[in-house]
């Protein structure tokens, strides 16, 4: 079993962090914006999602439009897409999950045959996300399920916001999927981790403890962020949460760099042991 991390980092570092891992998460915005930052996800031969950017624009309760969305994949040509989900609510993330894919279908034939898409389940409770889950497992035109770092601990532990909530959740999640048998797997899905928290070390070793071998892929900034925040993993987990987004233009000191290296080696060797 194996989880693979796609490293999220700001632009001076992609070539030296973010391409150390076997998979790589883009974001659209970011793509339209910044011309090295483009590049390197042009050029990338390793595995890419596209991520609409919907973390970066909380605040808004989605990602970039989707015109957008399609102009950075026509651009980057990822192999993968997340489809546009609406923070929090269930039933108008089905909805836009179909009109995404719709509209990708109808503008661009060739990039809807030739890339997959990753549908996000959203909600405030966990009867709400686990509707919105089932309605998205079952879509013909889905290929990967992405379990959120906001809506999952806000559906099933109470908040995204507080330490360690992102993982407590997201482990009483999965735990109720495999004990229900409704895994992504089991309808064909590709399962995908998006983000994780200040304990993202320990959710992933306890996925390795249970054998969760469905479980493909997980995208973060943690050991990056805290490491330039001077924040270093001890124990699987750092001392504090850092809410902050990530910093695309940080270019990191060297005494940032020796913590962010540090936290690094702990990501990149947990699934060593």
């Amino acid at each position: 079993m194996k989880i693979d991390i796609c490293f999220i980092t700001s632009t001076p570092h992609l070539t030296s962090h973010a391409a150390l891992g076997h998979r790589e998460l883009s974001l659209a915005h970011m793509l339209l914006g910044d011309k090295e930052y483009a590049q390197y996800y042009t050029n990338t031969p390793r595995y890419t999602i596209m991520d609409n950017s919907a973390f970066e624009f909380e605040h808004t309760g989605r990602g970039v439009p989707q015109d957008m969305v399609l102009e950075a994949a026509k651009l980057s040509r990822p192999n993968e897409i997340c489809a546009i989900d609406v923070l929090f609510n269930g039933s108008d993330t089905v909805a836009s999950v179909k009109e995404f894919i719709s509209f990708i279908k109808s503008q661009d034939s060739q990039l809807f045959e030739t890339t997959k898409f990753m549908a996000i389940p959203q909600g405030k409770t966990a009867d709400e996300w686990l509707d919105c889950y089932e309605k998205l497992v079952v879509m013909e035109d889905v290929d990967v399920i992405g379990l959120s770092k906001l809506a999952v601990p806000e559906s099933f532990y109470g908040n995204h916001t507080d330490a360690g909530n992102c993982t407590e959740g997201r482990m009483k999640c999965v735990d109720f999927l495999v004990e229900h048998k409704m895994t992504p797997n089991l309808f064909d899905k590709e399962t995908h981790l998006l983000g994780s928290d200040d304990r993202g070390v320990q959710e992933l070793s306890y996925y390795y403890s249970k054998n969760y071998s469905w479980i493909r892929s997980n995208d973060t900034s943690m050991p990056f962020v805290y490491g330039y925040n001077n924040k270093k993993i001890v124990d699987g987990k750092a001392d504090d949460i850092i809410l902050e987004k990530l910093d695309f233009n940080k270019k990191l000191s060297m005494v940032e760099m020796k913590t962010v290296d540090d936290n690094f080696i702990t990501w990149r060797t947990i699934n060593v042991n």
